[in-house]
């Protein structure tokens, strides 16, 4: 500790002594010339030195000058400054913390939210198809989605622009971004309300087969489906970059929720407006020649946002979403449809659904999450760029090193085998009716 006060200035060293003579009537001998000042810094073991004339020893001090007084009120502010920084980082840990318990506690609400939506989803999903069936109206559920497309585009559009158009905050504990989840439930209530008056039907019990491994089988047994998986899983992964980050880049170059909205609503109107050309399309293209265009678009989209530049730049491009996401599937449904057995192409369709939407995005989020920590989103999608290139070139290799298989149609067979059992029964009937006729006639005859 004498250390420290040796290293201090003279005159601060000195204020540590009392300011005041001990005795008014000392001031004069107190202020002698022959007295020391007391050093501190020489140690305790030195003896304190008296004035020749006085009774009583007295110390002699120094008033603090204008230089200590400096010292002593910046090292006063240093402290303020401390307690102000500790203060600080004390406030961003609660806050940094606050936002890990927001996290956690969002996550687990999706997780429980998707562990009890799918496979209600898929009950739903099956029995309105097994009561078109009982109807023989199959052929609707095929145009349902357009319908939810519908839905989606009207909705993205009309609560980004409700939300745009309101304050910063609807009061003091609102934000605008819980509008969003309001109007979620709202219209998640909405749908719950009108599910109860779905149609249903229980058909008979049937002997419950496994359909995920023979859809598996399947599709490992024939190489076209093969492409179709892995293409559906990498389109999944550079999918989900989009589906992450797209949003939150729109939102630091100044976009509002309109912006976002009309980007939603772009990509999945044309993808309805495509659809209108979807048998011209396959059959100019053929499937194969679709999915490496579907392939081709969704590299040019990824590369385009790498580079994006103001809020609206976003929009012209959503329009090839229409190949990207519309023709890729429509594509490969009609892949692997060429090689399912009857029964098992929703099967197949959904299996490839689950690969791309559940195996392709998860995975394809967490590594995205890794490269824009550490090398940012413009990487993240010229890298996703360039690995559906390679693909893409790979796919076209392999594609015209495969034999090419003639199309078998079941329901064609099917109607073929009725068609002729029912020729066949009437070239029975009439040979019979002949033979009757020609029997009458040699009756008559004899």
């Amino acid at each position: 500790m004498n250390d420290n006060l040796g290293d201090l200035p003279a005159p601060l060293g000195a204020g540590l002594a009392p300011y005041g003579p001990l005795l008014p009537g000392l001031e004069k001998e107190t202020s002698s010339p022959p007295a020391l000042v007391v050093d501190l810094a020489d140690g305790a073991e030195k003896s304190l030195p008296v004035s020749e004339n006085s009774k009583f020893p007295s110390f002699q001090t120094h008033l603090p000058t204008v230089g200590g007084a400096y010292v002593s009120k910046n090292l006063s502010g240093r402290w303020k400054e401390a307690q102000d920084v500790s203060f600080e980082i004390v406030q961003n840990t609660i806050f940094h913390n606050r936002e890990h318990q927001i996290f956690l506690m969002v996550l687990g609400a999706v997780v429980l939210w998707e562990l009890s939506a799918s496979p209600l989803e898929r009950t739903v999903d099956e029995s309105l198809y097994e009561y078109l069936d009982f109807v023989d109206a199959t052929d609707r559920y095929g145009k349902l989605w357009i319908w939810g497309y519908l839905g989606a585009s009207g909705g993205a559009c009309s609560i980004a622009v409700f939300v745009d158009q309101l304050s910063c905050f609807l009061s003091s504990n609102v934000s605008r971004l819980a509008v969003h989840f309001y109007g979620y439930a709202l219209l998640i209530t909405l749908s719950l309300l009108a599910s109860v008056f779905l149609p249903t039907h229980f058909p008979k019990k049937t002997k419950h087969t496994n359909k995920t491994a023979k859809a598996l089988n399947l599709i490992g047994g024939d190489g076209r489906a093969i492409l179709s998986a892995v293409t559906v899983f990498l389109t999944g992964a550079a999918g989900s970059t989009v589906q992450n980050f797209l949003f939150w880049q729109m939102q630091d170059q100044g976009s509002g929720e309109t912006y976002m909205g009309l980007a939603v609503a772009v990509g999945l109107i044309a993808e309805l407006v495509l659809y209108f050309f979807k048998s011209k399309l396959l059959r100019t293209l053929s499937s194969s020649g679709v999915v490496a265009l579907s392939l081709g678009c969704l590299a040019a989209q990824l590369l385009y946002y790498s580079f994006r530049w103001n809020a609206w730049s976003v929009l012209p491009i959503q329009v090839l979403s229409a190949f990207s996401n519309g023709a890729l599937w429509w594509a490969v449904n009609l892949t692997v449809d060429e090689v399912a057995t009857p029964g098992m192409e929703r099967s197949l369709h959904a299996l490839l659904r689950g690969l791309s939407h559940g195996g392709g995005a998860g995975l394809g989020s967490l590594a995205g999450g890794f490269v824009v920590a550490t090398f940012g989103l413009a990487v993240l999608y010229r890298a996703c760029c360039v690995c559906l290139a390679l693909w893409l070139c790979l796919f076209l290799i392999v594609q015209s090193k495969l034999p090419r298989q003639k199309k078998i149609n079941y329901s064609r067979l099917l109607a073929a085998d009725s068609s002729d059992a029912s020729d066949s029964d009437e070239e029975k009937e009439r040979d019979w009716l002949v033979k009757a006729m020609k029997d009458d006639s040699f009756s008559r005859n004899w």
